[in-house]
């Protein structure tokens, strides 16, 4: 019941950074130490700055948070990569 309550208060932090961030929670095949992850989009990276930042302070990232590595892309079509490999900026998706 407690550990219910944490999540949901943990749920109204994240829902502050709706519309700027997409999540998608991905499950693990055992190629690394985790079960499952938290995989977050958006258009400016400063937003999972943030967010993580803000989460930093709420009672279930205090009891419950274990944080492995942060990975960080761009995310394009394709088509886009003989671009990107010459060192030009390739066309982004948008989410």
């Amino acid at each position: 019941e407690e550990r219910a309550r944490m999540m949901r208060d943990h749920g109204v932090v994240g829902r502050r950074f709706a519309g700027a961030v997409t999540q998608v929670i991905s499950g693990s095949i055992g190629f690394d130490d985790w079960e499952w992850g938290v995989d977050l989009f958006a258009d400016d990276p400063l937003v999972f700055k943030k967010l993580v930042y803000e989460m930093r302070f709420d009672e279930a990232s205090a009891w419950f948070g274990e944080f492995g590595a942060f990975y960080v892309g761009l995310q394009f079509s394709p088509s886009e990569l003989p671009k990107f490999l010459d060192g030009e900026v390739p066309k982004l998706l948008r989410h």
